[in-house]
Order: C-alpha cells, then sequence, then structure tokens
C-alpha cells in the first residue's frame, strides 16, 4: 500500500504531526476551541446529548458497560489513559442507546422525506429518534482519562467520513474517497486510503475524536504521528462496500 513520497510531500508530512503524543493528550482533554455547531440537517429542535449539563455518572456507567458487554465503543488511544465513550440516550424517557445501538439505529434510520434517500440520509442525518417515545437527539462521545474530561458529538463511520470530506472541499482539496486513486480493491472489496492528516482536523475535534473512536488501536498511533498517509494505511484499516 506504500508509495514512494518527494521530498515536498515529506516535508509536508514532518509539519501536519501532533508534536507527540503527550501534546495530542492535553488537545483531546484541554481543548479550548469555540464549541462547534452540531454536525447534520435538522428539520425541527432536537436535544443534544451533553454530559456537562447533566452530569449523570449513572448513565455513563451504565452505557460503558453496555459497550463492555457487546464488544462495542469504550475506545482507548494507546499510550495514554483516556478513552471515547459515547454518551447516548434519550433525554425524554432515558432509554440507553450503546455504541451497537447508534450503528443499527444509522443504517436504518426512521425514513424522512426530507432527504432524497436512504444514502444520503445515512450520511447527512445525525439525529437519533428514540423507538421507545419517538424523541429525536443527538448522541455525544465523551473524553475521559478515567473521569469525563471533555466531550464532542457522536458521528456514525459514514457521517465521520462525509463530514472530512466536506471540510477539506472549502479548500478545494480532495480527500478520502473523493479522489480515485483513494479507491483500492482486494478480491472484489474496496477500501479507502487514508491520506488525511490528523493536524489538519485540529480546529474540528469533533471529526478528529470519531476518526479515531473507527480506527483500529494498532493504526491510531500512525494517524496521531502523521505516518499513516506514508505506511498507506486504509480507513479504518477496512475492506468494504463503501
Amino acid at each position: 500500500m506504500s508509495e514512494i513520497l518527494s521530498q515536498d510531500e515529506i516535508d509536508r508530512l514532518l509539519t501536519v504531526s501532533f508534536e507527540n503524543i503527550e501534546a495530542f493528550k492535553n488537545y483531546l482533554l484541554n481543548r479550548k476551541f469555540e464549541p462547534e455547531k452540531p454536525y447534520g440537517f435538522f428539520g425541527k429542535d432536537i436535544e443534544v446529548c451533553i454530559f456537562f449539563k447533566s452530569r449523570d455518572e449513572n448513565i455513563l456507567s451504565e452505557i460503558k458497560s453496555k459497550n463492555e458487554k457487546e464488544g462495542y465503543g469504550n475506545v482507548k488511544i494507546p499510550n495514554t489513559n483516556i478513552t471515547l465513550i459515547n454518551y447516548s440516550f434519550c433525554p425524554k424517557c432515558k432509554k440507553i442507546y450503546s455504541f451497537n445501538n447508534l450503528t443499527d439505529y444509522y443504517m436504518n434510520p426512521k425514513v424522512d422525506m426530507n432527504f432524497k434517500n436512504k444514502a444520503i440520509q445515512h450520511r447527512e442525518d445525525t439525529r437519533v429518534c428514540c423507538d421507545v417515545c419517538d424523541t429525536y437527539f443527538l448522541p455525544s462521545l465523551i473524553i475521559s482519562d478515567g473521569t469525563p474530561k471533555n466531550e464532542a458529538q457522536f458521528l456514525c463511520k459514514c457521517q465521520t467520513i462525509n463530514a472530512i470530506e466536506k471540510y477539506f472541499s472549502k479548500s478545494n482539496t480532495r480527500v478520502l474517497t473523493r479522489k480515485e486513486e483513494n479507491i483500492v480493491e482486494k478480491d472484489g472489496i474496496r477500501g479507502i486510503k487514508n491520506d488525511v492528516y490528523l493536524k489538519e482536523l485540529e480546529k474540528k475535534p469533533t471529526l478528529i475524536t470519531n476518526m479515531l473512536q473507527y480506527t483500529p488501536v494498532k493504526l491510531i498511533m500512525n494517524l496521531i504521528d502523521g505516518t499513516n498517509v506514508k505506511k498507506g494505511d486504509l480507513l479504518f484499516n477496512g475492506w468494504s462496500s463503501f
């Protein structure tokens, strides 16, 4: 998957990585950026699950426990004590949504005629509709070093790709699936080369934390130190039908 880099590309590579893992840890725990507007398009007001407004440790513990039992979520960042945990529950009836529950919902969301088709809704509708009381809400992602320290909006894998591509397109830069050469095949199954430098997303912590939660642990350090492009990492290290 690797390719020979020009000197210009090597020089750029050296300028777009985080200085070290400690610097990245501090970025996640202590970031001071202005709050990002929620991702997605909404036809009506909805509630965002924000831990630091409710500070409900019981719900967070319950979600974390459910994730552990299902084997999804609760992503540990290598060489740090940081874990990413989804924080998702219906604000009206308090039904808890694990990482797996969210993934299942986004694959089959409640149909909204504001979107032309299911594929577009999957990419752009970040709401979750509670299957108990029909309340819409936006799930969150907790950044914890043993205790909650920060949070960002939770996005599914497809929405993460879509939001990253849109962000780079504002500077007329094509990344991920918008570059034809990034789409590779193996045994008839497609994969996507990850040509995104995490440092270039520094002003978008929501996109960074969501990209991290879908990246296999063995590839997270490549993403943080900016060697993912040089090493030819696949996006989320997966071969699938994107």
